[in-house]
This record gives C-alpha cells, structure tokens and sequence, in this order.
C-alpha cells in the first residue's frame, strides 16, 4: 500500500520547468542558404539549417539582439544579430543574423536597435519566403 500512494504521488507531481536554451547568433550563421527562383522569377532562400539547430526546433530559447520594427502600428519586430544600419535589410549581414518574434501578448513599443533579451519557441522556416527563424510566444526577459 505505502508504495501504491508513491507512486499515485508522484504520478500527480508536474516537471520541474525548464530553463531555456542560450541561443546564440554564431550557431544560427551555420545556416546556409541558396537563392532560388519561382516560375515567376521571384526570389527566395532556402535554408539549409545544422542538425544542432534541428534539435532546438520547438525548444524554448533564449537570444539577445537588437530590435527592428517591421510594423510599428501592428506591434510586429524583428530581432537581428547587428544593430539596424548593418541588419540584413540594409544589405551588410546574410538572412542567418535575424528573427521574426511572435509576441505571446502586445509587446508594446520599442525604439530601434534597442538591446534585449528574448525567450520563446524556436521555430525553423524552412519555406524561402519568411524569415529563416522565428520565436513563437516570445516575451522579453
């Protein structure tokens, strides 16, 4: 009996909770890419991402970067390895240096290149259209 209640008793303990991963911007530029053309000519990257990176997907992580609006009105940001004048959309950085962040609630503002710290879920876009990560239920530490 004592080791039927262990057991019911550990059956209704819940796991401890997880830090989550540090993830860091040298490990997401192993990502390689190729340009590819649709049949109308438009371009996309389809990325190649490292097993490591395979393991992490749908993982919680951590990343610290810069932030960049995408939409200001619409609450909608990008995190990039580099501050804004030397992201990828201003040509000086590859698409492996920035994520789409999926907010798990309104974010508010933030002023550009502001230093931050993001958790969330590793999502890996395998698509060539979205960005190549994207941090789902992403909150700022």
């Amino acid at each position: 009996m004592p080791k039927l209640l262990l057991i019911l008793f550990l059956a209704t303990l819940k796991p401890l909770p997880q830090e989550p991963q540090i993830l860091v911007w040298e490990l997401l530029g192993l990502t390689t890419y190729k340009n590819d053309f649709s049949l109308d000519g438009e371009l996309s990257y389809k990325p190649q991402f490292p097993g490591v990176l395979e393991k992490l997907e749908g993982q919680e992580v951590m990343i610290s970067g810069y932030m960049v609006p995408m939409d200001v009105t619409a609450k909608q940001y990008a995190l990039s390895k580099n501050s804004f004048k030397s992201c990828f959309f201003c040509g000086n950085a590859g698409p492996e240096t920035v994520m789409e962040l999926q907010f798990k609630e309104a974010p508010g503002r933030f002023a550009t290149d502001e230093y931050v710290t993001v958790t969330g879920i590793l999502k890996l876009n395998r698509n060539g259209q979205d960005l190549f990560f994207t941090l789902t239920k992403a909150e700022i530490e």
